[in-house]
């Protein structure tokens, strides 16, 4: 299937209108006017861009004009995502999102896109496709598949870099005078919509990304006073890198941040793989949760819990691996399990805040892991993550903990 640029593509979106035939104009005039004002009053209300993206190009079919194929290219900021977009087909009745992921600049299919200088510059673009075009690979493609026109128009400027929409048919004579016209009329709705949607989404990966999904909603759903938070009972996961001071303070800085990336990656990508939440780096050290909706859920929530840890640390084996090979310091870490009731709101300063999950139970989890130095054990969990456990533990006695009167009972994966 041809693409503008490499993207991981899923299929999605919502049938409007569909017609056995491609299209009924002969050059006719669209109404651009009628199809802007519908995405100002009705394409307003659709809450996925996607869908929206997917009605319009029906509508546009719907009113005559002979669209083969039609593209929405937004940038965002996310640490692995470039660009998200929408790819419309009329020929198999469907629309894809798809993801391009960071370095696709640097690729051969970015260098020659037809779009690119639209995307960097704003500039509009078109091209009759009435031969071969080595200088655009892709258009190549589109000709191979019937295109025969193909037209781009950036639309509001956000983070650097234009969103753009693409317009190609495969009607013999390609686009009319008229038909580019009402493209062109409806190019400032169709900006209007883009943009703040646009804008929602990199909020939302930016939340994603720097709070965890849940957290990350209920900031955007409107929680954001200070001392706001709801309790809950959770499974707390607290991880810790032995011996880091002294890893950090003889490693070159770039070598530290290797390592802690290296780290992190491996506890938090089966966290997040789980049901759970990573909520916070505290230096070297790790605070992650898995909620669950009633007291039956949190057996499962256990499980999850433990296997996330116990991938970690295969993960944290394959790296070791690694880099004993190449003559580096291994890492090591400890991790402490808890159930317990939370707080998971709100904490800071009037102007500075943090989403996160405080109380009690966020002590013992750090206090367990603690122990995990003095046992020599890498995962220890307390009694009552234990108690609600199905996979087999066994108790390592009872140990003092600081902050508490009483001993707590530790326990550990058999042998």
């Amino acid at each position: 299937m041809p693409l503008d640029v490499p993207a991981d593509t899923t299929t999605s979106g919502e049938e409007f209108f569909r017609t056995e035939g491609a299209y009924t104009s002969l050059g006719a005039p669209i109404a651009g006017g009628q199809v802007g004002r519908w995405l100002l009053r009705e394409g307003a209300h659709i809450e996925s861009i996607v869908e929206m993206f997917d009605e319009l190009c029906w509508r546009l079919v719907g009113d005559g004009l002979p669209l083969f194929r039609a593209t929405l290219h937004m940038g965002t900021l996310h640490p692995q995502i470039q660009t998200i977009g929408a790819r419309w087909l009329r020929s198999l009745n469907i629309i894809e999102e798809y993801r391009i992921l960071r370095g696709s600049e640097a690729t051969d299919e970015y260098r020659l896109s037809p779009i690119r200088a639209t995307t960097e510059r704003g500039t509009p673009f078109r091209l009759r496709l009435t031969e071969d075009t080595p200088e655009y690979p892709l258009l190549t493609k589109l000709r191979h598949f019937g295109v025969t026109d193909y037209f781009a128009l950036a639309l509001n400027r956000s983070f650097r870099r234009f969103p753009v929409v693409t317009w190609a048919t495969d009607r013999p004579s390609g686009f009319t005078d008229a038909e580019i016209a009402a493209l062109e009329d409806i190019n400032p709705a169709l900006a209007a919509l883009v943009e703040p949607r646009a804008v929602r989404r990199i909020t939302e990966n930016l939340l994603d990304t720097y709070l965890g999904p849940q957290a990350g909603r209920r900031v955007l759903a409107g929680q954001i006073q200070r001392a706001e938070g709801e309790q809950l009972r959770a499974v707390i996961m607290m991880a810790d890198m032995r011996g880091f001071t002294a890893l950090s303070d003889r490693l070159p800085g770039a070598e530290v941040i290797e390592l802690l990336d290296d780290y992190f990656d491996a506890i938090v990508t089966p966290v997040g793989a789980r049901k759970g939440e990573t909520l916070k780096f505290m230096g070297d050290g790790v605070l992650a949760i898995f909620p669950a909706a009633d007291d039956d859920d949190f057996s499962e929530a256990s499980v999850q819990a433990l296997e996330a840890a116990l991938e970690g640390l295969e993960r944290l084996g394959t790296i070791n691996k690694a880099r004993r090979q190449a003559d580096q310091p291994e890492v090591r870490i400890g991790i402490g399990l808890h159930l317990g009731e939370v707080i998971f709101g709100n904490v800071g300063a009037a102007d500075r805040l943090d989403f996160t999950v405080i109380g009690p139970a966020v002590n013992l989890a750090s206090r367990i892991e603690g122990l995990t130095k003095r046992l020599l054990r890498p995962i220890l969990v307390s009694s009552a993550f234990a108690r609600i456990c199905p996979r087999p533990l066994v108790s390592l006695g009872f140990h003092p903990v600081r902050g508490l009167f009483e001993p707590e009972e530790v326990f550990g994966l058999p042998e």
